[in-house]
């Protein structure tokens, strides 16, 4: 396997793990209806810096690298909006 493919490999490994790593937190809040333990600017922080990969991505047309930013921004942006519904408690 050359260089560039498991540069590939690995970013795609990559990738998925990243995107993964945020939907056990937004399972628990769903199934506890609270999310009082959450930080709400741990979240805010993370689709700042998600805006700023993808406008990176963008520019220098790292498409992979770009919509993976998209899909975790979704994904906290989710969890966030958990946070205020959920934030107080059950």
């Amino acid at each position: 396997m050359e260089l560039t493919e498991l540069a590939a490999v690995a970013g795609t490994i990559g990738g998925i793990l990243s995107v993964g790593a945020f939907l056990p937190q937004a399972y628990r809040i769903l199934q506890r209806r609270s999310a009082a333990d959450v930080s709400l600017t741990m979240y805010v922080a993370i689709l700042v810096g998600c805006v700023m990969w993808m406008f990176y991505g963008y520019v220098y047309d790292a498409m992979a690298l770009f919509w993976t930013n998209v899909l975790i921004a979704i994904i906290a942006l989710f969890i966030a909006a958990l946070r205020i519904r959920y934030g107080r408690g059950a």
